[in-house]
């Protein structure tokens, strides 16, 4: 059997709740009771479809989405990093929100170089339109973005004095990765890029800044320009299993084996690319499900807040979301370097982890967060349900011991009991992890 062949529920992997709050933390963040309860009544394969596939988005997300361009044109980048969560928090498409926020880390661009709010929205929403497509046309649709060319100096590459910054890049981290390519092949592709520009956030074609001339790169020699460069990357064997460990890096476990790297490989090639049909085998998957990946992956933290927000089904004013992500270390539209940020254990330290008790202290003490509406909806009747209700929602009922002693220490009214219970459990190095 294939580790992509579609997850068989059974009596030693059963399709409950711990698979299902798994397949929604990894497809997108961490869910609320709403949303498990619906994926478990859906099933893996039909819980994957939805997943993929374009949902009505909710009409706070349309009023929110209507405001990206009013925000950018006043270049206030902090604002705008406030209403991309807010966006996030109410969407009714995780997958489709979580893949654009990872292309944002895999094509890393800072607004601290490019210095235009509305570029780096541009480019979000080239993410947004292309993340579950072909990935031969999402790298050309970035190699086309003005935030992109500002950022690797495309207004630089010239005929006659190419600037080598965006060929390297798109070679060695969007790609192919370091080793799987030579100088030769950078000089060269370089020169395809030449003329490739921006004026006024617009792509420009500066026709009298091209090289036009014939380039060999990969052992193919043509008059190549920067789309055939990107066709030629693609078409590289090295492609397929670089951008497959990426790929499961995020949404599986954080060093994948080698067995899977491949199979994955293979269903990139096989699907030409498409992103939507590679990860509807992927995440309806037996590797997808088993056990050993279950919170393997430490929660950045994007997944972090938007999981409490969303989780609590709760609302949090823009800045002050925007404002805890970026202690704790993730401020969007402006990551470290080309690179990208860090993941996984880099997200955890004494700082951090400090930001992260006080977020889930302030988040579960707010007057946005409703304890009486939670227990209305899901008719929460004694203390019993109460903190089986929050075992369930934070840790899929599967709670240490250590832990479940703080929770029976907890007394009090209904709604002081799931408050203090959720402020205990929020907390646990457990639901840190994805």
């Amino acid at each position: 059997m294939s580790v992509l062949s579609p997850f068989q529920p059974s009596a030693e992997r059963p399709w409950d709740r711990g698979a299902a709050g798994h397949l929604l933390r990894r497809a997108g963040f961490a869910p609320s009771e709403a949303e498990v309860r619906a994926v478990l009544r859906d099933g893996p394969q039909a819980a994957v479809a939805r997943l993929v596939g374009a949902a009505d988005e909710s009409p706070r997300f349309e009023e929110l989405d209507a405001l990206g361009e009013p925000l950018a044109a006043r270049n206030d980048i902090e604002a705008l990093r406030g209403w991309w969560l807010l966006r996030m928090r109410h969407t009714q498409r995780p997958l489709h929100a979580r893949m654009a926020l990872f292309w944002h880390n895999h094509f890393a661009t800072s607004h601290a170089k490019v210095g235009s709010a509305a570029l780096m929205l541009q480019q979000l929403r080239t993410f947004e339109r292309h993340g579950l497509g072909r990935f031969e046309q999402l790298v050309q649709a970035v190699s086309r973005d003005p935030a992109m060319i500002v950022w690797l100096d495309g207004q630089a590459n010239v005929k006659g004095r190419p600037n080598e910054n965006y060929a390297r890049e798109l070679l060695e981290l969007f790609t192919l990765g370091v080793g799987n390519y030579s100088e030769l092949d950078i000089r060269e592709a370089a020169r395809a890029f030449t003329g490739w520009q921006q004026r006024q956030g617009r792509f420009h074609f500066g026709r009298s800044d091209h090289d036009d001339g014939h380039k060999t790169v990969f052992g193919r020699s043509g008059r190549f320009d920067g789309d055939d460069v990107v066709r030629l990357a693609v078409e590289q064997p090295a492609c397929a299993p670089f951008l497959a460990g990426k790929l499961l890096r995020e949404l599986v476990c954080p060093e994948p084996p080698a067995e899977l790297v491949d199979a994955l490989a293979a269903r990139l090639r096989e699907t030409q690319f498409d992103l939507a049909a590679t990860l509807t085998t992927l995440l309806s998957s037996e590797a997808m499900f088993e056990p050993r990946w279950r919170r393997t992956r430490i929660k950045s933290p994007v997944e972090f807040m938007l999981g409490v927000v969303r989780s609590l089904e709760m609302q949090m004013p823009a800045p002050a979301l925007a404002e805890a992500v970026s202690q704790m270390g993730q401020p969007l539209f402006e990551p470290p370097s080309v690179k990208g940020w860090d993941d996984h254990r880099a997200w955890l330290n004494s700082a951090t982890m400090l930001v992260r008790l006080n977020a889930v202290a302030r988040a579960t003490s707010q007057k946005s967060f409703r304890p009486a509406e939670l227990r209305e909806r899901y008719e929460l009747r004694t203390l019993d349900d109460v903190l089986a209700f929050c075992r369930n929602l934070t840790l899929d009922g599967d709670v240490p011991q250590a832990v479940q002693q703080q929770l029976d220490e907890i007394d009090g009214g209904s709604d002081d009991v799931l408050r203090r219970a959720l402020r205990v459990l929020l907390a646990t190095p457990e639901y840190q992890m994805a």
